[in-house]
């Protein structure tokens, strides 16, 4: 029979994971004052129950309600109103700005109009985002982290340690939904954390969403519009509710698909 200290143990290491998302063995262990021998076993047993994952050196919480679609699926959908966004959105970089690229396919479509800017540096924790801006030679810091499935993204105690520790001009983040009650939101709660820490690390923020996030809540809160200072959409976003989002004090840009179509001449993504 499983004593109650355990059973209590195990609740808490759900109550841990639902609010942190993923965790490395050696900080879950630390914060409930048990060896990792012991987690190990304990986690062995939430998994057998599908309630976590166990992953290289940590664990996660087992999802099952909303899944994900992998980002070359989700990289198609809306292209030419992303890059529309991308370039509205590659008007407000400077040069010598330190700048924060969330994971995403819009800002993966931002990424690739960065080469042509001097003295830029970019820090993101999406792998294929950093590979990206190195062929383009654009000087990059990537933290440390866990993946997941069905992205490129690197979560975690590690990638959040990183951005707590340092200072971004200017955040450019993707979102799942845009809603006037229910703020910044997307389907992934270690993606919720993490986006919320680098939200706290930036002195501008910007969200990029195109139309079909706007007005939509999705599972899991990143911040309140209270914290977005820009947000570019495009031409399709209800104006309705545009309107309700600047009345937050928001700035809301509109990118124009009429701009060469959305598409990208071979000097804007030339790789060196």
């Amino acid at each position: 029979m499983e004593s109650i200290a355990r059973r209590n143990r195990k609740k808490k290491i759900i109550e841990l994971l639902e609010s942190r998302g993923t965790m490395d063995i050696n900080t879950l262990a630390k914060e409930l004052e048990i060896s990792p021998i012991t987690l190990r076993r304990d986690l062995k047993d939430l998994e057998e129950q599908s309630l976590v994952t166990r992953i290289w050196g940590g664990a996660t919480l087992a999802t099952h309600a909303i899944p994900e679609p992998p980002f070359e699926d989700r990289n198609v959908e809306n292209l030419p109103e992303k890059r529309a966004v991308a370039r509205a959105a590659l008007t407000l970089i400077n040069p010598g700005d330190v700048i924060g690229l969330g994971g995403g396919t819009t800002t993966y479509e931002l990424a690739k109009l960065l080469g042509n800017i001097p003295n830029i540096q970019v820090v993101t924790n999406a792998i294929n985002i950093a590979y990206l801006l190195l062929r383009l030679g654009v000087k990059i810091v990537v933290p440390g982290g866990f993946s997941r499935e069905g992205s490129y993204n690197l979560v975690g105690d590690r990638a959040e340690e990183l951005f707590k520790e340092i200072f971004i001009d200017k955040l450019f983040l993707g979102a799942d939904g845009v809603d006037v009650d229910g703020g910044i939101t997307t389907l992934n709660p270690s993606e919720a954390r993490l986006n919320s820490i680098m939200l706290n690390s930036a002195h501008t923020v910007i969200i990029l969403a195109d139309y079909g996030k706007i007005g939509h809540k999705r599972l899991i809160p990143i911040s309140s519009l209270e914290k977005v200072d820009i947000l570019i959409t495009d031409e399709g976003a209800p104006r309705e509710i545009l309107k309700k989002i600047e009345k937050k004090g928001v700035r809301v840009e509109i990118a124009s698909l009429s701009t060469q179509n959305g598409s990208y001449s071979q000097s804007d993504y030339k790789f060196k």
